[in-house]
């Protein structure tokens, strides 16, 4: 593409180089068509101009003509590969733009449980079995410290009522070991 707009550069400063050397030396079409028009011969009221004038400004303004048209072929050809270049940039642009969309999608994206959510709804519904696991936890730890002082008070009673129930089986066996003895006794003065 350098080398395009390298070759349209050297053409117009060709161009604009030739026509001021050719106003330099005033020799220019323009003057040329003067220089013609002034060096012939008038009859009645027409211009006769000799033919060898005739044709060496026919020449010159063929030669500029030429001149012209290969220099705007050759920009046509330019601009033509240029919007060519352009069309191929604009489709090039198209579809990174396309794949830039598709990766910020893919980004702003997550696969959860096979389904495709955004990262604002899977941070919702992370946040919310969080929360949900947290609720069930403190009532967890609520019911066991509920279980946990009831078990408290159940072996504390339990404790009381191991050391009553031993306390009564002494007193009993104390009672039984007496009525031993007095049976004894009594079976002893029976005797």
């Amino acid at each position: 593409m350098f080398q395009k707009n390298k070759n349209t550069l050297s053409i117009l400063i060709f161009l604009f180089i030739a026509s001021f050397g050719f106003s330099q030396t005033e020799n220019t079409l323009e003057n040329q068509f003067d220089e013609v028009y002034n060096s012939s011969n008038n009859y009645q009221e027409f211009k006769v101009v000799k033919r060898i004038d005739l044709n060496s400004l026919k020449q010159s303004t063929l030669d500029s003509i030429s001149v012209y048209k290969d220099a705007l072929a050759q920009m046509q050809s330019e601009l033509e590969s240029q919007q060519i270049q352009l069309g191929l940039i604009q489709a090039s642009l198209t579809e990174t733009n396309e794949k830039l969309a598709g990766a910020e999608q893919r980004e702003n994206d997550i696969s959860f449980l096979g389904i495709q959510t955004s990262k604002a709804t899977y941070n919702g519904i992370v946040w919310s079995i969080i929360l949900l696991l947290a609720v069930i936890l403190f009532f967890f730890i609520y019911k066991f410290k509920n279980s946990n002082v009831v078990t408290r008070e159940t072996k504390t009673k339990l404790d009381e009522l191991e050391k009553e129930f031993d306390l009564h089986r002494q007193r009993a066996l104390e009672r039984e070991q007496q009525l031993n003895r007095k049976l004894i006794d009594e079976i002893n003065k029976n005797k």
